[in-house]
């Protein structure tokens, strides 16, 4: 199960990011002197803590100190800490405070192949269950050739934000516009980036279908609180887009399906849309396409027996 905490590392490290934290995982494997220096630091200093399964069996020297370390988790400090269930299952009786970033191995194998085939913008087919930990590069690839072919066909629509705005960022907002003048055939002349519109300037306003799009990362916020930001723009504009990261959504799934509902209250229409393939898609069909391929790899299940 060394690989399943690859996936889990993969879903840490993007919480983290959604809180402001970006970091390296700090993998402990054995009770060595270094090891026994970061085992005294979990749970007592911000940072992503993977506890590998060898610890299991050398519980008796290390479950104080653990213990000790789990119950300090409080304050400004933001750790995750990443256990097996053999330390779950024997620490979590006597931990006073009940921490909640506290991940286990509670993820099916099919689980986590539909978690990373969505993540990686519908691409991946990896059986491993270290899928999650190969997504990212292919995600940023799909990004990244979606910029490579803006700059060689509408370099004109490739204007940066004037603000610190990362390659991400950018990138999303380059993909959108792929998918507006391949798929949906709009004018690029209709199509404004960076460029205010009153007294607000979204990342692309499409004037011929009163349409403003926003792309968000999802670093440093909840990907649920971003889609307050954006209703801002149903002041002049007749439709809203929120283009986001897929596992970004993932993560945060039910509260972007509220928020949206909240927003449909008020009258505003806004859609999340996803980079999959060489599109874009609703949240609707986003998670249409998680329900299919989790039943295909059940149907897999139960023929092998």
């Amino acid at each position: 199960m060394q690989h399943y905490q690859h996936s889990l590392k993969y879903i840490a490290t993007e919480i983290a990011l959604f809180h402001g934290y970006e970091t390296n995982p700090i993998t402990i494997s054995s009770v060595s002197d270094l090891a026994g220096i970061e085992l005294k630091d979990v749970g007592t200093r911000s940072g992503i803590f993977v506890l590998k399964r060898d610890l299991c069996n050398s519980i008796k020297e290390i479950e104080n100190t653990l213990i000790d370390s789990l119950n300090g988790i409080s304050g400004y400090k933001y750790s995750i800490i990443i256990m097996p269930k053999c330390l779950y299952n024997t620490l979590l009786p006597k931990i006073v405070l009940k921490p909640k970033r506290i991940v286990t191995e509670n993820l099916t194998r099919e689980e986590i192949l539909t978690l990373a085939y969505l993540a990686s913008g519908c691409q991946l087919d990896w059986k491993g269950y270290d899928a999650l930990d190969r997504t990212r590069e292919m995600f940023e690839e799909l990004l990244g050739s979606a910029r490579r072919w803006l700059r060689q066909n509408y370099i004109s629509l490739d204007i940066p934000n004037l603000g610190n705005e990362t390659d991400l960022h950018r990138n999303l907002k380059a993909f959108t516009l792929k998918h507006l003048i391949e798929n949906e055939k709009v004018d690029d002349k209709s199509i404004y980036v960076e460029s205010y519109i009153g007294d607000l300037k979204p990342d692309i306003y499409v004037i011929s279908r009163d349409l403003v799009i926003d792309a968000k990362t999802s670093i440093g916020h909840l990907p649920s609180d971003e889609l307050l930001d954006v209703q801002k723009y149903a002041r002049f504009a007749k439709g809203i887009w929120v283009v986001m990261r897929p596992i970004a959504i993932l993560l945060d799934l039910d509260g972007i399906i509220g928020r949206l509902k909240d927003t449909d209250r008020l009258g505003i229409d806004m859609e999340v849309m996803i980079p999959v393939r060489d599109k874009l898609i609703t949240l609707e069909e986003f998670v249409n396409e998680g329900r299919g391929y989790m039943a295909e790899l059940l149907q897999d299940r139960s023929k092998r027996g």
